[in-house]
């Protein structure tokens, strides 16, 4: 067996470089220090205190890249709906009712076949007897015939006025003597169902007759 060598003496630290490192550390601490206070002197300088105004100008300001908040009051050309107001579009047109009809001018009682006797009034005189055959039609339009003294007469009614009194016009279309070419009669239904008959004038070859008034009355029965 072989004895070990001795281990080697131990090396002895050399102070000079502690020092130095120490050294080192305390200036990069000063700089460290330095650097903040050298950059605030020569960087840029600090803003200045806003003023009362200035600020609230900008905190009334809209931010950069956002929507303006909706504003309170409806757009133009709009109006707040009103809970009492109906809408328009959910009113209902008004529609016109309809008028009578037509064939109504002439009541269901004044229609059908009438006879009778017309007297002439003072100081005119003498009489005629005359038929009417009415039936339903508007104003303006022909509603019937007439004929006078069986058949000496004869022409086609006219409505003038209808409802009730009626108004006929009686337009002659044969004449065999003595027949008026045109007259206009008044048909009043009285309350035993008959029709009086009142003249109201009457254009003759010899004249136009239309006093005194009426110039001839009569009344018909229903045949």
């Amino acid at each position: 067996m072989t004895v070990p060598p001795s281990p080697p003496a131990p090396k002895k630290k050399d102070h000079r470089v502690q020092i130095v490192v120490a050294v080192i550390g305390a200036c990069a601490a000063i700089l460290a220090a330095l650097i903040p206070v050298v950059v605030s002197r020569f960087g840029d300088p600090e803003p200045p205190t806003p003023s009362p105004t200035a600020v609230a100008a900008v905190t009334t300001a809209t931010p950069s890249g956002e929507d303006p908040p909706p504003s309170e009051d409806p757009p133009s050309g709009e109006e707040t709906p009103s809970g009492d107001d109906t809408s328009s579009g959910d009113d209902t047109p008004e529609t016109t009712p309809p008028g009578p009809d037509p064939a109504l001018a002439v009541p269901q009682d004044y229609r059908g076949s009438w006879s009778g006797q017309v007297d002439w009034r003072p100081p005119l005189q003498g009489s005629y007897s005359t038929t009417l055959t009415i039936s339903a039609g508007s104003v303006g339009a022909m509603v019937g015939q007439f004929s006078v003294e069986g058949d000496t007469c004869r022409g086609a009614l006219w409505l003038e006025s209808g409802g009730g009194p009626i108004v006929l016009r009686l337009k002659t279309t044969y004449d065999g003597g003595g027949c008026s070419s045109l007259a206009d009669v008044k048909l009043t239904l009285d309350d035993d169902g008959d029709l009086r008959y009142e003249l109201i004038a009457a254009q003759f070859p010899q004249g136009f007759v239309n006093q005194p008034a009426p110039p001839a009355v009569g009344t018909l029965t229903e045949d």
